[in-house]
């Protein structure tokens, strides 16, 4: 028999919903298109919800999927080491290569590229932390807000490590995303400068580009 193929929700319930259940409605999931039981949708469902065209067709949302939905959860507070429940959406949430889920702030970015290099299986990363996107994760990609694109380590290394580069030179994130550098700190760097942006003027523009450079962090004041 095949091996089922979990949906994005289903598997970070599994590994650390511990049980949780927030109905009992059985019928078929909008977010996951598979049979289940939850909450029935229209009872769920509010006004302010607007990714409609994203959704499967359906009667109730899961239990699976309404713990990625969950706006006070006591799991994620203490998977974030946090003192008060949390909001899910706020967080980029990770499962590593050992099948660990993590969830993940701006503030931890070096944590997140280790994890990613290292073989995260799943990457969902958020920029605002307004937004709810792990119903939206595609199995297999990586996942920057409403950006998806297909995992390349090598070239996400080459882009990140270069882009660093540039940042220990002065350059800030702004600047080497956008590749306008202002002419005093080209001429106090040009030298070293030169071959890095060489490297990475030939990505600026592209989808990975986007993900590896949103991934910088930066260990000194920048100018």
């Amino acid at each position: 028999m095949p091996t089922e193929i979990l949906h994005p929700v289903e598997r970070i319930y599994h590994i650390g919903a511990q049980g949780k259940t927030y109905g009992s409605t059985k019928g078929i999931c909008r977010i996951t298109g598979k049979e289940s039981t939850g909450i029935e949708f229209k009872k769920w469902v509010k006004n302010t919800f607007t990714d409609i065209a994203s959704l499967k067709p359906g009667t109730i949302v899961c239990n699976q999927a309404l713990f990625c939905f969950d706006e006070s959860s006591e799991i994620v507070q203490a998977n974030a080491g946090k003192d008060k429940p949390q909001r899910f959406r706020t967080y980029s949430h990770i499962i590593d290569a050992e099948n660990n889920w993590h969830c993940c702030t701006k503030a931890d970015k070096e944590r997140i590229y280790n994890m990613i290099v290292n073989g995260a299986s799943l990457v969902c990363l958020t920029d605002s932390g307004q937004k709810h996107l792990l119903f939206k994760h595609r199995n297999g990609m990586w996942q920057l807000d409403d950006l998806h694109i297909v995992p390349d380590v090598p070239t996400f290394e080459n882009i990140h490590s270069t882009a660093m580069q540039l940042l220990e030179l002065g350059f800030n994130q702004g600047e080497i995303i956008s590749g306008n550098y202002p002419t005093y700190k080209l001429m106090q760097q040009y030298t070293a400068f030169k071959p890095l942006e060489a490297i990475i003027a030939k990505y600026r523009g592209k989808q990975i580009f986007k993900f590896s450079t949103w991934l910088l962090w930066t260990t000194k004041k920048q100018n």
